[in-house]
Formats: C-alpha cells, structure tokens, sequence
C-alpha cells in the first residue's frame, strides 16, 4: 500500500482522463470478440471505517476504479478475461494513503463438444483488509470467521483449476479435476494479538477423479478418488492429508423421481509440532428428487468426515418456478462431532412484484470447520429492493445480516456484522450513471471487550461502462 500524497496529483490526472465532456457509443451483440470497459469514482465520508468501538474520527475515501473484460465466444470455446484495479486516496484520522490498489484478475476458459469437454479457471487478487466488504466475498473462497473479523493488512488470494472430462455421452465417461489455493497475509502486526492469530497462510492442493459406467438408461454408476493436501503457517504448523474413495448410483426409478447414492470411506492425517494424529471413517450420502410440474422437491441425508470428526446433515427441499419470479430452499438438521445439533437452511427468492419493483432474498445457514479447526455455525443473510422510478432513475435498498458463532464446543469468536444501504441512481447519459446514497454498518466481536462498534458514511459514485467489438 502507497503511503506519498505525490500519488494524489497521478490520481487527480487519470480521473479527468476518465471523464471526458462526451460519451462513447456503447455497442455489443452476442458471440464473437468483446471487450468491456467500467470506470466509476467514488466518494466517501465515514464516521468510523475501522469499526472500532469508540470511534477514532471522519475517514474521506476517493476511490476510482478501472475494470476491463474481454470475452471471446465461438461453438467450440468461451474465454472470459477480467482485469481491476482501484486508483485510491484516503484520509484515516492521523494517517494518510494512496496509490494503486486491490489489483484483481479472473480467467475462465471452456473448450469442448459435445463429447468432451475442458474447462480452466484462474484468480489472482491483492487487497487491503481494511476495505473488503463482508458481504460481498465468493463463498468459495470464504472462511467464515476470518471474513466477519475486518481490520488491517494485505491479503492476497491466488487459485487455479483444471477440469477435463470425457465420455459425456458414453457408457465409459471420466473426469479429473485438479485444483490448487493459497492465501497469504502481510502487514497484520498492528493488529491485536487474537486477530492476528487468525490471519496464517495456508496452501492447499486437490486432485479428484471419477469414472462413469452407465449401463443402462435409467442407471449409471461412479467410482471417485479423491486426494486433499492443506498446509498452514499456523502456530502449530499444520500440515493436513484426506484421502476419500466412494462408490455411487444415478438411479431414474421413474421419469421423474431420482435416487443419487453413494458410500465411501475417508482418511484423515494431520500433523502439527504436537505429534500425528489421525481419523478415518465410512462416509455415506442418499438424495432423492421429485420433479413436479412446476419445479423439484427432494430430500437428503449425508455423513461427511474431516479432523474434528463425522458430521450428519439430514435436509429437504423444494425449488419451484412462479409466475414473476423464482424460489429455492431447503430446511434440515446437523449433528457435528461434539453431539451438538444445529438448524440449516438455504433459500433463495426472486420477484418482480410489478413493472417497477422487485426483491431479491437469500439465506444460507450451515455449519463448516474454518482454518483454525474449529467448528462454526455461519448464518447470512441479504435482502435487496429495487423500485424504478421512471426510466433514468431508480431507488436501491440493500439489508445484510450475518453471524458466525461457535458450536460443538470450540473456541471460535462469536462475530454479528449488519449493514444496510440505501441509495438513488440517475442516468446521466445512455453510459454515464450517477448514484448517491448512504451506508449504516454495525459489529460485534466477543473477543473484543470494548463492546460493538458502528458507522455511518455518505457516498456519491459517478461510473460509465462501454463496451465494443473489433
């Protein structure tokens, strides 16, 4: 992170560049070479940004961010190129900052027919921890108690994955998937001792394997190998091995109910400066789908194994299409390796209510074990309202609520983050939009004995997104 206030004037520079006194045609259309461009600037007034419990003073914020995506369609391939940074200066009470910031890079390849198919991924991200959005993290990069702790330091994120498979339409298919993920941090010694405790890189490498045998219409069969490697600088130095094998059925009992089966066993061996220790068990899971006339409802059942211990899940659903939108959702029960049970449950809801308004709802409640071995319950949820006004202006409402707490007796935190945020946006021009608006935020920590913390900022974002084809 810069830290010379000569970076304003580069800042001040780029920002006129980017906002010229007239507007580029957008063009596009479908298929083909693309290339997308997205630059907003941003201003905000927050009256505690850290989060602290007793407000250290104002922060001024000016972010100006630089997106780039090229996509490239054809019948036998689909790339997808997206390239960010962030142009920032921020005024902290006693501290001042500023350069180039959160560079972010996505790479999605997919080549294949109908056949076989090859699909590669890669990410790559840098970023302050002070400015991450809870809210806003790819579940499948997520730990949930690290992500609701905030505060300082530079995270860096780096993941890249290979999956080929073949025999699509055979009676003999097989799919490998390789993947591999690290997380590193730098910078977090200012940070009180309970948080840096949580903040350790770790590596961790996957290969997985499956082969398909249909023998039947209605029947298919699968063997899966499956080889997990994880390593931490943690202050035990964890370095982890799980090994899984499992055989299973796709069973079509009729045309619209389905049986999906599987029975396998997992090894698990972890080995810390306190010595080895290892676990190994059978793992099982059975889901049954009903399709309906208007969507799917099923039920199922699983036991899953990992260092703390075997963990059953029991869940039902149902998914359903309605007439101005769509529903998902599914409500069950765990029982962790302590003996304690828990209450899940998913859902996702989208309506258009009329011409000019709709919802959007999601709930995810599950229970997981984070990089520290701990056992958590991580419950989130996120309501959004939109209403049109006319055709250049609209009026957005966001709710977050998200809360990670500890279960079957660990030592995890229990951690509450709120947020909410209300904002207006006018069409300027067919590319330029301005938006202004406002954020509450909220926190609690229990291992931070000052008590909650809560903010209140005002913002303004003028952004312009173009795109064209050579």
């Amino acid at each position: 992170m810069g830290t010379s206030r000569n970076k304003i004037a580069i800042i001040a520079t780029l920002t006129t560049t980017f906002w010229p006194t007239y507007a580029l045609p957008q063009q596009g259309g479908a298929g083909g070479l693309q290339f997308d461009f997205g630059i907003s600037s941003t201003m905000k007034v927050d009256d505690n940004f850290t989060l602290a419990p007793t407000s250290p003073g104002t922060t001024f914020i000016f972010d100006n961010k630089l997106d780039f995506n090229l996509s490239s369609v054809t019948p036998i391939h689909d790339l997808n190129l997206h390239v960010s940074t962030v142009l920032r200066y921020a005024e902290f009470p006693g501290r001042t900052t500023s350069g180039i910031e959160d560079p972010t890079l996505r790479l999605n390849y997919t080549t294949g027919n109908s056949n076989s198919n090859l699909a590669l991924d890669a990410r790559y991200r840098r970023a302050d921890r002070e400015f991450l959005n809870p809210f806003a993290v790819e579940q499948d990069e997520t730990d949930p108690t690290v992500d609701l702790l905030g505060g300082g330091g530079t995270v860096t994120t780096r993941r890249a994955g290979l999956t080929f498979q073949t025999g699509i339409n055979d009676p003999l298919g097989f799919t490998l998937a390789l993947r591999h993920d690290d997380k590193s941090y730098s910078g977090i010694s200012i940070l009180p001792p309970a948080t840096q405790a949580r903040l350790f890189d770790t590596e961790t490498d996957r290969i997985n394997a499956t082969v398909t045998m249909r023998t039947s219409p209605v029947t298919q069969f699968r063997l899966n190998a499956g080889l997990t490697e994880y390593d931490a600088e943690d202050s035990v130095l964890t370095d982890r091995t799980t090994q899984d094998y499992a055989i299973g059925i796709v069973q079509d009992i009729n045309p619209v109910l389905v049986l999906d089966a599987q029975i396998g066993r997992t090894r698990v061996e972890t080995t810390t400066t306190g010595g080895t220790a290892e676990r190994s068990s059978t793992t099982a899971a059975v889901t049954l789908t009903q399709t309906l006339v208007n969507g799917t409802v099923f039920g199922s059942a699983n036991s899953t194994l990992n260092q703390n211990g075997t963990r059953a899940t029991l869940r039902f659903g149902r998914a359903l299409q309605l007439a101005s939108g769509t529903f998902s959702g599914s409500l069950g029960a765990t029982r962790g390796p302590g003996g304690d049970n828990q209450i899940v449950a998913t859902l996702s809801y989208d309506h258009q209510i009329n011409s000019s308004s709709d919802i959007q709802v999601t709930l995810d409640r599950s229970a997981s074990t984070n990089n520290a071995s701990e056992d958590v319950l991580d419950t989130r949820l996120s309501v959004n309202y939109g209403y049109a006004i006319d055709n250049l202006s609209r009026i957005d409402l966001t709710m977050n609520v998200a809360r990670s707490e500890n279960i079957d007796n660990s030592t995890a935190p229990t951690i509450d983050r709120q947020s909410f945020r209300a904002s207006y946006t006018r069409a300027l021009t067919p590319d330029w939009n301005l938006t202004g608006g406002f954020q509450l935020r909220y926190k609690k920590d229990s291992t931070v004995p000052a008590g909650s913390a809560r903010s209140n900022s005002i913002f303004v974002t003028l952004d312009r997104s173009f795109s064209f084809r050579p």
